[in-house]
């Protein structure tokens, strides 16, 4: 009989689904992993290749933000970004991904998944605008 209870992995106040660590743990070279998340979707590893379901001109012409003291870019639609009370605050997909030193995107680790989750966890607010509740993180 197969198990399907998801396991997580907690550290203070951050959980990181183990398929998630499974899947980065197992790439040995092959495939590269990025993380994504979205209002309607957890935080999630994908391929490269999944990145632009997720958001469809990631090879294009995507904004990237570099997160504080990390090599990680934050990468999303600039058409998504909400301007309110002086602050932005991003209300569609994000894609999370690592560069090298000649700027290929290459396979995230569960410490970088791990620290884009504390980053969403000090950053995601939810507004609320005629009844209605817009998940969003704040740019800054």
């Amino acid at each position: 009989m197969k198990n399907n209870a998801t396991c997580t992995i907690r550290s203070e106040e951050i959980t990181i689904d183990v398929r998630i660590c499974a899947a980065l743990a197992a790439n040995r070279g092959g495939e590269v992993y990025l993380a994504a998340i979205a209002p309607d979707m957890e935080l999630t590893v994908i391929t490269l290749d999944e990145a632009p379901d997720i958001l469809p001109c990631f090879d294009e012409d995507d904004a990237c933000l570099n997160l504080p003291n990390t090599s990680l870019l934050f990468c999303y639609n600039p058409a998504q970004v909400l301007k309110m009370g002086g602050k932005h605050y991003l209300t569609g997909p994000v894609i999370l991904a690592r560069t090298n030193m000649d700027g290929e995107v290459i396979s995230l680790t569960i410490d970088e998944v791990y620290l884009f989750q504390k980053y969403l966890a000090s950053h995601s607010i939810t507004l609320m605008a005629d009844d209605q509740k817009l998940p969003c993180i704040c740019m800054e």
